[in-house]
């Protein structure tokens, strides 16, 4: 009965997991995440209202043992590459399930967060996360096509009435 009762609570927690997870795109480097969130989006293009903070996750399996993450997120705009900075930089110390040295074929989950600046010009990049090797090698990454808007506008959207 502990058996059930236990695989029962796995599973639950599986399905939450999924059921909250953002769509995104595969990269052409790297493996896929299992799934990833970025703010309260379930498809893309992710709405992200500039003057919040923002935070998402990434849960994966690598193939191969890993002792050092760096996590990487760049946005392009119009095809250009621009360094986004997120404020964990050790991808180990922002795990929240699994540590430091992750043995390979076990799931992991890494949790960032990020402040999108009130100034930050309304545009629909695309958002490249990477987990990347001591070396920069890229192991884990996905991309999410995004919108930048105003907080008026979403704001506003959300006590409008169907009247």
């Amino acid at each position: 009965m502990a058996a059930f009762a236990s695989a029962a609570v796995v599973w639950l927690l599986a399905l939450v997991s999924i059921a909250s997870a953002t769509d995104f795109k595969k990269c052409k480097i790297g493996t896929p995440p299992l799934n990833t969130t970025l703010g309260n989006c379930d498809k893309y293009p992710c709405n992200l209202v500039r003057g919040t903070n923002i935070s998402g996750g990434v849960d994966f399996v690598y193939a191969k043992d890993l002792t050092v993450l760096k996590p990487e997120l760049t946005v392009f705009v119009n095809g250009l590459p621009i360094k986004w900075p997120i404020n964990q930089k050790d991808g180990c110390a922002s795990l929240t399930l699994n540590k430091c040295p992750i043995k390979a074929g076990t799931r992991a989950r890494f949790e960032y967060s990020l402040f999108l600046g009130p100034r930050t010009p309304l545009v629909q990049p695309l958002i490249r996360f990477e987990l990347k090797s001591a070396r920069g090698e890229t192991m884990i990454c996905s991309e999410i096509p995004a919108r930048i808007i105003p907080k008026k506008k979403f704001h506003s959207k959300m006590f409008e009435s169907s009247d």
